[in-house]
């Protein structure tokens, strides 16, 4: 290493050549990396679903969703098997163990659903496919939600919608777009019973007709000496008027009746409900999606770029952009750049003060080096740029300038020493250079592990690979550059007559006066160190107290805002879309009014957009007529939170309104799952249901508590038809029965025929009028198998019911899962522990055939606790075998490690002092904060252990310690904390998540270093003074070994004597 470091001493342009050619590599790797709002993670999610119209949700689970279940037993990787039976399709999500081929199961499953072969007649084919992307909370591949307003003619817009998907997808950045807001097209063929009495006619007649003559077959070919000619029937006609020219029955005299004689034939929107409103008028809208290897500003940009045009081109229509990630993104790279480049100023400044200009400006230089190689091999790693990778380079700033200054100030010393340029640059850095290495390589090990934690935490390995990249490539500079630039006299000589260098001068003084001041204060507390190094424990027992208090607060993630609030919300199953479109603008008043009440209070717009959704939610998982949702947009801003926005408006909803519904959600976007979701797992339905309730009640008592919901609920109304005897005595059964009653009420799909971009089905069924009361029921005319025809009423009894909306499973067995939002989720982890410590166990003796699993938040956070405690573990051994062959002794490597437990403490206390909760992002901020002590000191342990080499006793050896690496630890305490101060006082909604980690960061070096220096010095000599015990304990003798002695220092230098002689 010597003969490197040389020889970049001597050939300083090796060391710029090494800087043209990372920048270069660097800047070219930056044009082409893709970018991202979160990093994008492997697909761990396989969805099979099956559609079978007109099914009720225990047919769906019963004929469907257990065979599908029962068929995926056994395939390996499957971690976990959830599934929804609903009216009309069966959901089942299948998810993947970490480590294995997502497409290898992918095929497996497939395999064992193909291989089924008793599904129900009339249940279409399943669709089984991989999750496309994955990141946090959902929105990894979203790029935005776009809305076309214009006239008030559904027709007109979806036509409109029609050639601006086309548009789009024929742009080769773009190439996934989901259309929402309008009911499929049906071409509906409508027959009342009177016609069919009349022409002794009936569904399966009509239907046999059409679909036999709306054909396009081939018939062969004829093949003639000169050419091929084909014989084809190309009679398929996808027009309303070609439907109803189709011939149903014809005569011997020539007679014919077609569709249009006896039937209304119309091309239409569906009955399904789906309605979209965008600023109160009539929307479709788009979700553009990406795929991993997409660059989001680049589709964000064509997608901008075509709404501009579109606009201008087409007056009577708008293009409304309701929000987009890559404005969010630009914003976030914009104030995460800003509180870099402070951060890079701060440091660059500080620097500049406690060293030559010159030489803190090659220190400095460390920074912008690393990051730029740390890109230029991230391209290789598929890093994009994201909120993540970026946060991890304003995370190791103050990390990075560490070696550089140790080294820097070792060189500076040397020059002073009277040692020429070139020789105290080759004797500085080679005096340095194992305990430097050693302090990064236990950093990069700190954080090399989080490299392989999953879950959804593993999101943040773009962080840890930042962080490792931009540590090594400070160790070339360090090494290398470094050196090479300053064995120049001009680097290092002092200038006393600039007005800068008198400035620090002064300066100078005070360090050198606080150096002093520590030192004697060091010398106490050194002299008495049996007394002393119990006080960092007196800190401990405080934090603790504070912990205990209140003052402290844990969580298991932060509640973070995001920038819009939605309002779902369901009625009972069955309730028409009337009543669920009225409470949506009843809504939209009570936020208008609320939105001019905020513009008058604080003089500025603070809602942007605001969309209604008429037929679906997309957190509830509530779909139909009862069910519709609100999204209301907020401008960023620093006024007022989601929260806020999102507990006022609830508040202002009349409460007679919310008692009525089944379920209402109101409140912003929540990234890490539910605050409290409680799995109740049960094959006995009676007692789940009931365990659910009471579950439910007791949730809702507690104070935080904003809403409970849960995902059972109950289903529509449904009339239960039970046949007579004379049904029976007419030969009739229940299954011709209700295929009769079916054919008219639900329908029957006749064929899917292709029309532009659309599907359509071909539906027959009795007209509008003929199918919305009970007294049409009554008048239906069952035929009998001998053509007479008797009214339903008199061969039929009714019964009124409610059925179930849908049935879900976990793992096979039947759950329903009690969810609760909270008026702050912070409050998550208390709320959590009051339901398990209260009610829990309560509930598993009352109702005992119901199991339970806790889920949402907790369940996360378990799971990133054990991930980073597997990391922390592994990191541990790691450092402690790197510490422990640096120094060639265990025992030191133990002394360095009794650093971390004041760090966790330090980090703590931090966020007591921001007021906010520790959490799981916190940890991820302790890790990089243990990296940095540990640094710290193992530098100070290896000038201890020169010193001792020198010739100095133990205590003079721990006090020479701690005064020489003061400048060194002071610097790079206000270089971290100075970096990353701008970021906690970010206000800005997604910085929000970034905070508790450079809280633990900040906080925690400005606390424990300011211990180190003061008590690690006293610890060398108290962890001396076991070790003396323990050697006399196990050797006997009448006097201990003296301190010296058991230093392994001494040890090992006896160890090389012995050999040498």
């Amino acid at each position: 290493m010597k003969n490197i470091i040389s020889y970049f001493i001597k050939y300083p342009i090796y060391a710029n050549a090494i800087i043209i050619i990372t920048a270069i590599a660097g800047f070219l790797s930056l044009t082409i990396m893709p970018k991202s709002f979160f990093p994008e993670l492997p697909p761990n999610k396989i969805y099979v679903n099956v559609s079978y119209p007109g099914a009720s949700p225990e047919e769906i689970e019963e004929g469907i969703t257990t065979r599908i279940e029962q068929s995926l037993n056994g395939i390996e990787g499957v971690e976990e098997i959830t599934s929804t039976s609903s009216e009309n399709i069966s959901n089942v999500t299948i998810e993947v163990d970490a480590g294995f081929n997502i497409d290898e199961i992918l095929q497996n499953v497939k395999n064992s659903v193909d291989a089924i072969y008793s599904f129900p007649e009339g249940a279409e084919k399943p669709n089984v496919q991989k999750q496309k992307s994955r990141g946090m909370g959902g929105m990894g591949n979203m790029v935005g939600y776009y809305a076309l307003t214009g006239p008030n003619n559904l027709w007109l817009l979806k036509e409109k919608s029609d050639k601006i998907e086309q548009a789009l997808l024929n742009d080769d950045e773009i190439s996934q777009i989901q259309v929402i807001g309008y009911s499929p097209i049906i071409i509906s063929v409508e027959i009342n019973e009177t016609e069919l009495l009349r022409h002794n006619l009936n569904f399966n007649l009509i239907s046999s007709a059409i679909k036999k003559s709306n054909i396009d077959i081939s018939g062969g070919s004829i093949k003639t000496q000169k050419d091929e000619i084909i014989i084809r029937s190309n009679n398929r006609e996808t027009t309303k008027e070609g439907i109803e020219n189709i011939v149903i029955l014809a005569n011997a005299n020539g007679d014919v009746l077609r569709v249009k004689d006896i039937a209304r034939v119309a091309l239409e929107f569906s009955d399904i409900p789906m309605k979209s409103y965008v600023n109160g008028k009539r929307a479709i809208s788009f979700l553009i999606k990406k795929t991993p290897e997409e660059d989001l500003k680049k589709i964000a940009k064509s997608v901008q770029k075509f709404i501009t045009k579109f606009n201008q081109e087409n007056p009577n229509y708008e293009i409304i952009t309701l929000f987009q990630f890559a404005d969010m993104l630009d914003q976030r790279i914009a104030t995460l750049s800003e509180n870099l480049l402070i951060g890079l100023l701060l440091v660059l400044i500080i620097l500049g003060f406690f060293l030559s200009f010159r030489l803190s400006l090659w220190v400095a230089f460390g920074i912008p080096f690393s990051f730029v190689g740390m890109i230029a091999i991230g391209i290789f790693y598929g890093m994009t740029i994201n909120m993540i990778s970026l946060f991890g380079m304003i995370l190791v700033v103050g990390i990075l300038v560490d070696d550089g200054i140790v080294i820097a100030e070792n060189i500076y010393s040397h020059y002073e020493g009277g040692k020429s340029p070139m020789k105290a640059a080759l004797d500085g850095t080679m005096e340095v250079v194992t305990p430097v290495f050693t302090s990064v390589i236990t950093t990069v090990f700190a954080f090399s592990t989080l490299l392989f934690v999953g879950g959804q935490m593993e999101m943040m390995q773009e962080m840890a690979f930042s962080v490792i990249a931009a540590l090594l490539f400070s160790l070339i500079e360090a090494f290398l550059i470094l050196p090479a630039h300053l064995s120049s006299k001009e680097v290092l000589k002092y200038n006393s007559t600039s007005k800068l260098n008198r400035i620090k001068e002064k300066i100078e003084k005070k360090v050198i006066s606080m150096r002093k001041f520590y030192t004697n204060l060091n010398t106490t507390f050194v002299l008495n160190y049996r007394k002393h190094v119990w006080t960092p424990f007196i800190f401990i027992l405080i934090i603790t107290i504070f912990i205990i208090s209140g003052l402290i607060r844990f969580t298991f993630f932060p509640s973070v805002p995001f920038n819009e609030v939605k309002i779902e919300f369901a009625y009972k199953p069955g309730e028409r879309e009337f009543r669920t479109e009225k409470f949506l603008w009843y809504v939209d008043s009570i936020i208008e009014k609320y939105h001019q009440e905020l513009i008058t209070k604080y003089e500025d717009t603070i809602f942007t957009d605001v969309s209604l959704n008429i037929g679906f939610t997309e957190d509830l998982g509530e779909s139909g007529s009862h069910a519709g949702g609100l999204r209301l947009s907020v401008k960023e801003n620093e006024l007022i939170s989601t929260i806020e926005i999102s507990n006022e408006i609830q508040k202002r909803i009349n409460p007679d309104s919310i008692a009525v519904m089944e379920k209402i959600s109101v409140g912003g976007f929540q990234q890490f799952g539910k605050a409290v979701s409680i799995s109740l797992q049960s094959e006995d339905n009676i007692q789940l249901k009931n365990a659910v309730n009471w579950l439910k009640e007791r949730i809702n008592s507690i104070n935080m508590v904003k809403e409970v919901l849960d995902n059972g609920g109950v289903g529509n109304r449904e009339i239960h038809i039970k046949l007579k005897e004379k049904a029976y005595a007419l030969g009739l059964d229940e299954i011709t029965i209700m295929q009769q009653i079916r054919q008219g009420f639900f329908g029957e799909e006749v064929q899917r025929l292709i029309i532009g971009r659309d599907e359509v089905k071909i539906w027959l069924r009795y007209p509008e009028n003929d199918r919305n009361s009970i007294e049409d029921l009554n008048k239906v005319k069952i035929k009998t198998l001998i053509g007479q025809t008797y009214p339903l009423s008199e061969i039929a009894e009714y019964e009124y019911k409610r059925g179930n909306v849908r049935i879900n499973h976990i793992n096979g067995t039947k759950e329903i899962r009690v969810d609760a939002n909270l008026y702050n989720s912070e409050f998550s982890a208390d709320v959590n522990e009051e339901i398990e410590r209260k009610y829990l166990g309560i509930m598993k003796n009352l109702f005992p055939a119901v199991n339970y699993k806790i889920m949402g938040q907790a369940e996360e956070a378990a799971d990133s606790g054990k991930r980073l405690g597997i990391a922390f573990l592994i990191s541990l051994i790691l450092i402690i075998l790197t510490i422990s062959l640096n120094f060639k002794s265990f025992y030191q490597a133990r002394l360095i490690l009794m650093v971390i437990p004041i760090g966790i403490f330090s980090a703590m206390l931090g966020h007591g002092i921001m007021g906010r909760p520790f959490s799981t992002l916190s940890v991820w901020g302790v890790i990089a904060l243990i990296g940095i002590l540990v640094n710290d000191a193992v530098v100070m342990l290896d000038l201890f252990n020169r010193k001792i080499k020198q010739g100095l006793n133990i205590k003079a050896a721990a006090i020479e310690a701690g005064t020489g690496r003061f400048r060194a630890i002071i610097l790079t305490t206000i270089t971290t904390f100075a970096g990353l101060f701008p970021l906690i006082l970010e206000k800005s909604f997604q910085a929000q998540f970034l905070i508790p980690m450079a809280i633990s960061v900040a906080f925690g070096v400005l606390f424990s270093t300011i211990i180190l220096l003061l008590y690690f010095p006293s610890l060398i000599l108290y962890f001396n003074d076991i070790r003396r015990a323990r050697w006399w304990l196990w050797r006997g003798g009448s006097t201990p070994p003296t301190k010296i002695e058991v230093e392994p220092l001494t040890k090992l230098q006896k160890r090389k004597l012995e050999i040498e002689h």
